[in-house]
């Protein structure tokens, strides 16, 4: 795991959770990386671009979606965001 990574997703994490008026919860945040991770491995589009050839672990690429504001991490509800989805294509959601 790329601990560059983990700084952004964190921050970026904390800043949603402000926004929303929400305590940042580090299980929380954990368990929904942990489970984007999960999805990933099992085929799910990844939300962010990547360099020809670059081939980063799937923790590594969640990590970078959370940075990114491409996932957002809520209590009982971790849903992937993105353009794709505003227009009704459906990438599946992290259930409890």
């Amino acid at each position: 795991m790329n601990e560059e990574y983990l700084r952004q997703a964190v921050a970026k994490a904390k800043e949603m959770c402000a926004e929303r008026g929400e305590t940042f919860d580090l299980r929380l945040f954990i368990t929904g990386v942990s489970k984007r991770a999960v999805q990933l491995s099992k085929g799910y589009r990844r939300l962010i671009p990547l360099t020809p050839g670059e081939e980063p672990q799937l923790l590594d690429l969640a990590l970078r979606e959370v940075a990114a504001g491409k996932i957002i991490i809520e209590k009982g509800n971790y849903q992937a965001i993105e353009q794709a989805e505003r227009e009704n294509v459906e990438i599946g959601s992290i259930g409890d």
